[in-house]
């Protein structure tokens, strides 16, 4: 199995201030084995961990939007993501992409990366900052996964052993050329727009299906009975507990360089 049956989606974000360093660390002890994590590029090229291009975020003056792509990391670090609605949590710091790879390597877990490009045309550049920082870290299990394919193809040509992952809202009629081209290992699609059929398809080929967001534990049990491999889950903890969602660790991609 590529990942694991739960996958903690942007760590623990239905609690914990959304990947961030305090959301990786309460997935883990949920129980999370792997934990999905989003990066973009700040003005000068370091790869945080974000997921909006426009993010809310915490600072002096309160919470305001900042458009990533022309914000500098020196002040990216000084602004905080703010708890879900209803959470205990405090604000959490923005992390770095090399911050949370050396918590999750101390932690044990697996880390599915999806490359979000800070704005159109970015994609093959945050896939190459990524891969330099992920070079110069301990190594981790892992898996590349991106909406934007340039990215993946150039995952394909500077990292071939690293796994990738195509993700789909809803899957493209032209997939299997997709999953040919780019060769990649599966298929991550929204929940919602997910058939049965399509489940069978992709699982004929040999690749395995993740689906995201399932934070209702019927709808995962459902999912798991049609073969689906795995969810990705705001709530980890609802699911890791349940005997049947224990998984094993896959070897990490140290040679993948």
């Amino acid at each position: 199995m590529l990942m694991a049956r739960v996958v903690a989606h942007r760590g623990a974000k239905g609690m914990a201030p959304e990947n961030t360093l305090r959301a990786i660390q309460l997935a883990a002890e949920q129980g999370a084995e792997w934990v999905e994590l989003d990066v973009m590029l700040t003005s000068d090229e370091i790869p945080i961990i974000l997921h909006d291009k426009k993010a809310r975020l915490i600072g002096t003056l309160g919470i305001k939007p900042v458009l990533v792509k022309n914000t500098p990391w020196q002040q990216m670090r000084h602004l905080q993501v703010p708890p879900p609605a209803g959470s205990e949590e405090p604000p959490a710091p923005i992390a770095t992409l090399a911050q949370a790879v050396k918590l999750i390597h101390q932690l044990g877990m697996g880390l599915n990366l999806e490359i979000k490009p800070a704005a159109k045309g970015l994609g093959v550049l945050t896939l190459e900052r990524s891969l330099a920082v992920l070079q110069a870290c301990p190594a981790i299990s892992l898996v590349i996964s991106s909406f934007d394919f340039s990215a993946i193809e150039a995952a394909k040509a500077l990292a071939p052993n690293i796994p990738r992952a195509l993700l789909y809202k809803k899957l493209a009629n032209n997939w299997r050329e997709a999953v040919r081209y780019y060769e990649v290992r599966s298929i991550h699609l929204a929940e919602e727009s997910l058939q049965q059929q399509e489940v069978a398809a992709i699982r004929e080929l040999g690749l395995e299906v993740y689906c995201y967001t399932v934070n209702l534990v019927g709808r995962s049990k459902e999912l798991f009975s049609w073969g689906v491999n795995g969810v990705f889950s705001d709530f980890p903890d609802r699911f890791i507990r349940l005997p049947e969602n224990s998984s094993k660790r896959i070897r990490a991609y140290g040679d993948a360089f």
